[in-house]
């Protein structure tokens, strides 16, 4: 029987939860074919761990931090506490990825002919990459952006049933950001001046963005903005602000913005 592969000391690693004791916790590793490795409950937290269930669960799945490996024993030492803020997100994001892709592929099978080991051969192995660049790829096809040479390749019905699972499998992101627009004109035709302003202001929306100008109560209103990153949003809800706040100073009017 060949031995399991183990991870190199220092990396970060997925781990499921097995079963936990007064000495520490046992994590199955799922990327290494489930090899048993094993936290310390002094490596779970810089604080002093009274009950190391209010940090870990059996059936959990945590990301750790390789302290020790050794092929020769088969004993693989995690630490908890020793995962940055940073690592713990970007590996669980490469995680999340990779599965999203394996579940890809597992119901392109389902929907078409060919079998998951088929599709494996012609898509990952062909493409010569792993699933988060594939994933990539695949984000890239749901958004509707021109499908990769390389997926040109496959039979029109398997391309087809890709496109289809892709867009339900790999939702758009959002970022929505809202704030309270103060407006006032006092002229005759004040509410047709706040109603342009608005006008003016939603029509900023882009290709995947959205800008919505909503009465609260005169003169607030509530200025929502929704676009596909948190740099993108935040410049299109100042922009909406400003655009709406100078048409109504324009028209001898006033207003303020504050961001909620």
């Amino acid at each position: 029987m060949s031995e399991k592969k183990l991870p190199e000391i220092g990396e970060i690693v997925i781990g499921t939860v097995k079963r936990i004791d007064k000495f520490g916790a046992y994590v199955l590793l799922d990327e290494y074919e489930n090899a048993d490795a094993f936290v310390h409950i002094s490596e779970i937290s810089l604080r002093w761990v009274r009950n190391i269930r209010d940090y870990l669960k059996e059936g959990q799945k945590a990301v750790f931090k390789v302290l020790r490996s050794d092929p020769t024993t088969m004993q693989v030492d995690l630490s908890l506490r020793r995962v940055s803020k940073r690592e713990k997100v970007e590996k669980l994001l490469w995680w999340k990825k990779k599965q999203k892709v394996k579940r890809i592929i597992k119901l392109l099978a389902e929907k078409t002919e060919l079998t998951k080991p088929e599709l494996d051969k012609s898509i990952l192995e062909s493409l010569k990459k792993d699933e988060i660049e594939l994933y990539d790829i695949f984000e890239k096809m749901s958004k509707d952006e021109e499908v990769s040479d390389f997926l040109k390749n496959l039979p029109e019905n398997v391309l087809k049933a890709l496109k289809e699972i892709v867009k339900q499998e790999i939702k758009r992101k959002s970022v929505i950001k809202k704030g309270i627009l103060m407006l006032y004109c006092h002229s005759k035709n004040g509410v047709a001046v706040i109603r342009d302003a608005i006008k003016e202001a939603t029509s900023l929306s882009g290709k995947g963005q959205n800008v919505t100008i909503t009465v609260i109560g005169p003169p607030r209103y509530l200025l929502r903005v929704e676009a596909e990153d948190d740099e993108t949003s935040e410049m299109l809800l100042n922009q909406a602000a400003k655009k709406c706040i100078e048409y109504v100073v324009k028209k001898g009017g006033k207003g303020e913005f504050k961001k909620s």
